[in-house]
């Protein structure tokens, strides 16, 4: 999947996913996971009223259409969640640490952790997702980026309708 790619690159593509209805779903809300992280955007000047969406993580109970989509991608220990990100919610650039996942799996060396984020729906004005300086706009549903370890990105939601994308980690030996 990867062949010899170094630590900060990104793969784009598209898979087949179902139709999907939000409507019955109940997210959760989740703080973003990095103090420091946050702290620093401040001192930046990124101050915000959030910073991170609301999620339905695996043990929550979710829908089957999940698992076909994981399905998709060869990789090992895969966990995901479904990421709603509300209107006026922005996550300034960040690199993940993924601490839960490496505590879960006895992760040690996080060059093997990857990262794919598939994009549920079209894309609405305002939707925003950045990574390593490469904006991304105008997606499909069903299109995706993936990522090593701790690629810089970046997302935000400047429109007026919500944002999902289900977020997906796994390993890759």
């Amino acid at each position: 999947m990867w062949g010899i790619l170094t630590m900060h690159t990104f793969n784009r593509g598209s898979i087949s996913i179902p139709d999907i209805s939000f409507d019955h779903m109940v997210f959760m809300e989740k703080p973003f996971q990095d103090d420091e992280t946050v702290k620093q955007w401040k001192q930046n000047g990124h101050v915000y009223g959030k910073y991170a969406g609301s999620t339905i993580e695996k043990n929550q109970g979710q829908p089957n259409w999940v698992s076909c989509v994981e399905d998709q991608f060869e990789l090992q220990n895969k966990t995901s969640c479904i990421y709603r990100m509300t209107p006026g919610t922005v996550m300034p650039e960040h690199k993940d640490f993924y601490k839960k996942y490496r505590s879960l799996y006895n992760v040690e060396d996080s060059n093997h952790i990857v990262r794919i984020v598939v994009f549920l729906e079209d894309w609405k004005s305002g939707h925003y997702f950045e990574i390593e300086n490469n904006p991304i706009v105008n997606w499909k549903r069903g299109d995706y980026v993936m990522w090593k370890n701790d690629t810089p990105h970046m997302a935000a939601n400047i429109g007026n309708e919500n944002r999902y994308t289900l977020q997906i980690t796994g390993c890759d030996v």
